[in-house]
């Protein structure tokens, strides 16, 4: 994954509400009001919006959705996942550019909905292993352009000056600091998007043809074919199709299907384009009616969540003998503060009797009443149930997240030494300020917290549960007297994951 120079990655930063076609975005707000649309219909209108796909694929592999299952790099994948409304909350959060298909952006959104749109032919015919993973890929090939424009409105006026590929690396470096396929690398690691998401171009196999190179020359034939209809240039396509066809070694019968069903797409383009092009709507009207839509829906969940809240509380007080409700955070399903205290005796038991070192972590989410008093509970409960999601993904199974009351939690780290320990709260630190825990009027609410770290190892005097606890909870005030969002451990304070002031 590509890493930029920290100048280069703020100014990206700004870059990254990347613009939506209109005609797509009201067509998402006509499904967004139909309760009965089937998620196929979401599929398919994300077939054609880079900026959609790419934010629904941001939420679907963020810790609360993944839950440690694999990522996934297909939309339908990701519709799947997130059910209608995690896609909803996902595509709600929409930006908007004037003059987005008569721009500078036009060519643009043409080069890629057309590559977009011939992609499935070439996929029937070559058949990937993945043809959903293939579509996305092309959907979302050149999105890198979306960040440098955004970067610099003067974009393709500088690009048009070069003749080859090499000359537009070499004006994009000089005058950006970076080329496109690199802004889109950093984007796929800023929004912790899977490595894979974003081909570079494929290099010649040696051997044996492997799933990466065959996804890599069929993207670059739906590009090149893409390229051919923006110039108008249908005179090019047979000496492109037959470079592919000797590359893949393909027999006369393939190269006849390839050949008909690309006829079958392009024969269909112009509807598409046009359909999908068309003249720019109302964006005033589109921004109201998306963050009413989306205030809805927040409350909808928020609703829901607590109508959950409520079943969960109602079910412990039925059955109160049961060790598993009586163990259990209702709110986060995180383990409680008795279950804490009884399951980290018995971590400290096995660590004294197999001298093993174990830590303790103990957070506070900073400014959470102000939130709190601000958006109300509702949101941040789900905030809580967000961040206690986090935790759990940073941890082993063999390891302890609990909610220790509040906005505090604790994290037990068996077999763990003091920098392991380190290691997991800058993690920590850095998903909280990478990843949205909730959404406020269109716009990623992002949290920080305390962080205070004690420990026993082999050697110190033995030490009881609440006593180590109180440790790390004295660490943590450390760290908030030192300003917040810090790591405090032994005398030692971090202001941010991987920084030693």
């Amino acid at each position: 994954m590509t890493c930029l120079p920290p100048d280069i990655e703020a100014r990206l930063e700004p870059a990254t509400r990347l613009p939506s076609l209109p005609a797509v975005v009201s067509e998402l707000l006509v499904l967004a009001s139909n309760h009965d649309a089937p998620l196929t219909d979401f599929e398919t209108l994300l077939s054609r919006d880079p900026a959609l796909c790419l934010q629904l694929l941001r939420l679907a592999n963020s810790p609360y959705y993944r839950r440690g299952c694999d990522p996934v790099i297909c939309c339908e994948h990701a519709v799947t996942r997130l059910g209608i409304d995690g896609t909803l909350t996902a595509l709600l959060g929409f930006t908007l550019v004037r003059d987005a298909t008569h721009g500078p952006l036009a060519d643009y959104w043409r080069r890629t909905l057309t590559a977009a749109h011939l992609i499935p032919a070439i996929a029937k015919v070559v058949n990937p292993r993945q043809p959903g993973e293939l579509s996305t890929r092309a959907l979302l090939r050149e999105v890198g352009v979306l960040l440098l424009y955004a970067l610099d409105p003067n974009y393709f006026e500088l690009t048009a000056q070069a003749a080859t590929r090499e000359q537009r690396l070499a004006l994009e470096h000089r005058h950006l600091g970076c080329d496109r396929d690199q802004a889109s690398s950093w984007l796929a690691r800023r929004w912790q998007l899977p490595t894979n998401l974003f081909l570079q171009r494929p290099l010649e196999p040696e051997g044996q043809r492997h799933h990466e190179w065959l996804d890599g020359i069929c993207l670059e034939l739906a590009d090149e074919l893409a390229g051919c209809c923006l110039d108008d240039d249908s005179d090019a396509i047979p000496a492109v199709l037959h470079r592919f066809q000797q590359r893949m070694n393909m027999d006369g019968n393939a190269q006849a299907r390839l050949v008909d069903e690309l006829a079958s797409r392009l024969e269909t383009l112009p509807d598409f384009l046009a359909t999908t092009l068309s003249a720019d709507e109302d964006i005033e009207r589109l921004l109201v009616a998306g963050k009413q839509r989306l205030h809805g829906l927040t409350m909808s969940l928020a609703e829901r969540l607590h109508h959950r809240e409520d079943q969960l509380i109602s079910l412990q007080r039925d059955n109160e003998a049961l060790d598993v409700r009586a163990s259990t955070d209702a709110l986060t399903g995180l383990a409680n503060r008795a279950a804490l205290e009884r399951r980290l005796e018995e971590m400290l038991e096995d660590a004294h009797a197999r001298d093993k070192p174990l830590s303790v972590l103990f957070l506070d989410l900073d400014h959470f009443k102000p939130l709190n008093d601000r958006y109300g509970h509702r949101l941040g409960d789900i905030v809580l149930v967000n961040v206690a999601a986090t935790l759990r993904d940073a941890i082993r199974e063999s390891d302890l997240a609990a909610r220790y009351g509040g906005e505090e939690f604790v994290i037990a780290l068996r077999n763990t030494p003091e920098p392991g320990a380190l290691r997991v709260a800058q993690r920590l630190q850095q998903w909280l300020a990478e990843q949205p825990m909730a959404q406020v009027d269109q716009r990623p609410l992002y949290v920080s917290a305390s962080i205070g770290i004690a420990q026993w190892q082999p050697g110190m005097d033995s030490i009881d549960a609440a006593s180590l606890v109180e440790k790390a909870d004295l660490q943590m005030y450390q760290a908030k007297q030192a300003g917040r969002a810090r790591i405090s451990q032994a005398q030692q304070l971090q202001e941010r994951a991987g920084e030693t002031p």
